[in-house]
C-alpha cells in the first residue's frame, strides 16, 4: 500500500518529535514538511498535531502517550504520520511494542521523508516491515555512540583539569596582567612595597603570589612559570572576546565552566595537568552544558 492510499478514510495524526532543547527551532520545519508532504499525498483535511522535545530512546513521552491514548479511544481507525521513522522511536524493541499493537488495529504509520508506509495483520507490508526496524535501529545505533563519545570526552576533560578550590582572578579589564607585571619587578629587584605601588595592589596580593610564583618554579622551572602566566593570558584574552566573567555581574554559566575545568592546572601546574589550549578552551564553552556542575537531587 502507498502512503496516498493509507491516508483515504483514516483520522491523520501527526507526530513530530526533537531530542534536545537546542533543536526545538526544527519542529516548524518538522511540521511544514509533513504537511506539505500530506498536501502532496492529496490529504486536504486538519491532521491531529502532536509535538515534543524528548529523547527518541524514551518510551514515555508525554505527546507521544497521549497520542497513543487518543487512538485508543477514537471510534474512527488512525494513521499516523512522521516526518521520518526515527521521530516515531529510536529504540527497535519499543517500536517492535508498538508495532504489535499498531497492527492488530489495522493502524499504519506513514513517513514523508521515507516515502513509506507500514502494514498490518490483515495486510503486511514485506517491504516496509522489514526496512522501518532497521532505520530505527540504525537511528539507536547512532545515539548510543554519540552518547559513548560524549561520555569519553567528558571523563578526559575531567582527566585534564578539575581540582577543588578557586581558581586565580583574572583581572581581564586591566591592560597588562597584574602577576606578570609583578614578576618583572621582583626580577628587577624591586621590593614588596614599590611592586605594590606601582601594579596597583595590596602588598598582601604582592607577597601571597610572589610566594605562588616561587612554588611553581620549586616544583617545576621557569618553562612552568611561563607557561602557567600564558595560560592565564589565554584566559583573559577569551574573556576579552566574549566580554564575560567567571564571577561578578558579567559572570556567565559558560565561563565559570570553562575556569572550573581548567581549575586544576590554573591552582597547581605541576601536578600533572596538562596546559589548557585554545581548542579545550572553546570545547567548554560551547558545551558547557556537558562540564558545569550537576545539581544534587
Amino acid at each position: 500500500m502507498t502512503p496516498k492510499e493509507a491516508l483515504k478514510g483514516n483520522k491523520v495524526r501527526v507526530y513530530l518529535r526533537v531530542s534536545t532543547t537546542g533543536q526545538e527551532g526544527t519542529l516548524p520545519d518538522q511540521q511544514k514538511t509533513v504537511l506539505s508532504g500530506l498536501k502532496s499525498l492529496g490529504f486536504k483535511g486538519k491532521p491531529e498535531i502532536y509535538s515534543e522535545q524528548a529523547s527518541g530512546t524514551k518510551k514515555d513521552r508525554k505527546e507521544l502517550l497521549r497520542m497513543l491514548q487518543d487512538i485508543r479511544d477514537s471510534p474512527k481507525e488512525s494513521v499516523v504520520v512522521v516526518r521520518d521513522f526515527q521521530r516515531f522511536t529510536r529504540d527497535p524493541v519499543h517500536y517492535g511494542a508498538l508495532w504489535d499493537e499498531f497492527r492488530d488495529r489495522g493502524i499504519r504509520i506513514v513517513s514523508i521523508n521515507e516515502n513509506l508506509a507500514t502494514g498490518t495483520a490483515k495486510k503486511v507490508e514485506p517491504q516496509a516491515d522489514l526496512l522501518v526496524p532497521i532505520l530505527i535501529a540504525a537511528g539507536g545505533s547512532e545515539v548510543n555512540i554519540r552518547k559513548e563519545q560524549t561520555q569519553q570526552g567528558l571523563d578526559r576533560s575531567k582527566e585534564k583539569g578539575i581540582l577543588q578550590g578557586s581558581a586565580p582572578l583574572f583581572y581581564r579589564k586591566e591592560p597588562l596582567e597584574p602577576r606578570r607585571e609583578l614578576r618583572r619587578m621582583l626580577q628587577a629587584g624591586l621590593g614588596v612595597l614599590e611592586t605594590s605601588r606601582r601594579i596597583g595592589k595590596s602588598t598582601s596580593f604582592v607577597r601571597k603570589n610572589r610566594d605562588k610564583m616561587q612554588t611553581i618554579l620549586i616544583e617545576g622551572n621557569e618553562s612552568s612559570l611561563q607557561d602557567w602566566l600564558d595560560t592565564l593570558d589565554l584566559i583573559r584574552a577569551y574573556m576579552n572576546e566574549k566580554d564575560e566573567d567567571d564571577r561578578g555581574s558579567k559572570a556567565t554559566k559558560r565561563m565559570k565552566t570553562v575556569v572550573r575545568m581548567v581549575s586544576g592546572y590554573l591552582n597547581n601546574p605541576n601536578a600533572g595537568f596538562p596546559k589548557p589550549t585554545r581548542a579545550d578552551i572553546e570545547e567548554y564553552y560551547n558545551n558547557f552544558g556537558l562540564y558545569k556542575v550537576k545539581k544534587k537531587r
